[in-house]
């Protein structure tokens, strides 16, 4: 099985924070341990970063990319192979289980129940209030605050509801570009966070497909036939012990190689570094 992860920078030529890059290499390598296949997609910072580390790399430098999930879509578009994509703040302890004998045609990381910040809902109401948005879409529904994390995602291949959700996308995202004097009338926030307006357009979509046409899907958690962790939100930035702890980890196991829990436990044992993995 093929894993893709995706890096892109908008401000070439100057690079992600180090921790970025630590991040993904970590998540890489831990996929390694476990026998995947690894791919990356990357504008050429990441590529000079990672892309001695994975199997194989793809230059993105002159694909279109603004939102926070312009990316994936790319790789969902142009690829029909079976693969998953993943984040780089997402760590892999053993191999991803999947309920392959349902009608499952995704599989993902979870539910968001609720939204994960005021930002959000704010956004969320602001959008569900234009007509002119949500006329866009028959399925889009005012009442559902959920969203379909995509920060793990498996589609069965050739499945015509990713084309479907992927047109979609694009008539949400063109919507945007040509509403955006509107939005930032009401709230500046949907105009300069560009992962916000990603989040409702993206991953709330997945969830107003998914739930009104009433499909069957696979939400993988850490607990059962999988374990894993995943840093969501923006603590992975300004959490100390994750930062000095994925920076060492990374630069250790560059030197030594090996199995990089084998490296996370040599510096746990010489208490170079506090538990922030494979807890």
């Amino acid at each position: 099985m093929k894993l893709i992860w995706s890096l892109a920078n908008k401000n070439l030529p100057t690079p992600h924070n180090q921790c970025v890059y630590d991040m993904f290499y970590v998540s890489i390598q831990m996929a390694k341990d476990l026998g995947y296949e690894t791919i990356l997609y990357g504008t050429s910072d990441a590529i000079d970063k990672l892309g001695n580390y994975v199997d194989e790399i793809y230059n993105i430098d002159d694909t279109e990319y603004i939102l926070f999930d312009d990316l994936k879509i790319h790789i969902w578009k142009t690829r029909n192979d079976d693969y998953i994509t993943i984040d780089g703040d997402m760590f892999l302890y053993s191999p991803l289980v999947f309920n392959r004998n349902s009608k499952t045609f995704l599989s993902f990381d979870e539910v968001i129940k609720t939204p994960a910040s005021n930002n959000i809902e704010v956004g969320l109401a602001t959008l569900n209030n234009l007509k002119s948005f949500t006329s866009l879409i028959p399925e889009w529904n005012i009442e559902s605050n959920r969203s379909f994390s995509t920060n793990l995602i498996y589609w069965k291949e050739n499945n015509e509801l990713l084309q479907y959700f992927i047109q979609s996308y694009e008539k949400l995202r063109k919507w945007y570009f040509e509403n955006k004097n509107i939005l930032v009338e009401i709230t500046t926030e949907l105009d300069s966070n560009k992962s916000l307006i990603s989040h409702l357009i993206c991953e709330h979509l997945l969830e107003r497909l998914i739930n009104y046409y009433l499909l069957e899907y696979d939400e993988i958690r850490p607990s059962g036939y999988n374990s894993y962790s995943h840093w969501q939100g923006g603590d992975k930035f300004i959490n100390n012990i994750k930062i000095n702890g994925i920076k060492l980890l990374a630069k250790k196991h560059k030197e030594i190689g090996g199995n990089i829990k084998n490296t996370y436990n040599y510096l746990l044992n010489e208490k170079m570094i506090e538990p922030f993995l494979y807890v």
